[in-house]
């Protein structure tokens, strides 16, 4: 029964695994999206993407935590009208996502929709975001 229960364990484990795919890079930074984060509620999607720095950069909105490596962000995607939104931020002390965190979504409750510039980043990630096919859970 115990080993049943362990696999059982792994195996829930494993289906929320992230799956980070890297959109784009410079000298500075590199930006990827979790693939398995995607979710579609009817038509509106989300999904996490995370910066990356090569150097870590000084965070003026917390002198408690005074530099970050990277940080994590929750957009929501209205496919429909190509638009998007920021919902939850998180930065990190460390790489991809390691180290000492903090939330700062409070800062953005007051976010509306809005269309990304042409040949953005972030008409590249509602590219991504929107075209991937999901597959029933």
């Amino acid at each position: 029964m115990k080993k049943w229960i362990w696999m059982l364990a792994f195996v829930c484990a494993g289906a929320n695994a992230a799956d980070w795919r890297v959109l784009g890079s410079s000298d500075t930074a590199e930006l990827s999206i979790d693939a398995a984060s995607i979710k579609d509620q009817n038509g509106m999607r989300t999904a996490w993407s995370m910066w990356n720095f090569k150097e870590a950069r000084a965070n003026a909105g917390d002198k408690t935590f005074p530099s970050l490596k990277s940080y994590q962000d929750l957009h929501t995607y209205d496919c429909k009208n190509k638009t998007l939104k920021l919902t939850r931020e998180i930065i990190f002390a460390g790489a991809n996502g390691t180290g000492d965190k903090r939330d700062h979504s409070d800062a953005l409750k007051n976010m509306q929709f809005a269309k990304p510039a042409t040949g953005s980043i972030a008409e590249s990630m509602l590219t991504e975001v929107c075209g991937a096919i999901l597959t029933a859970e």
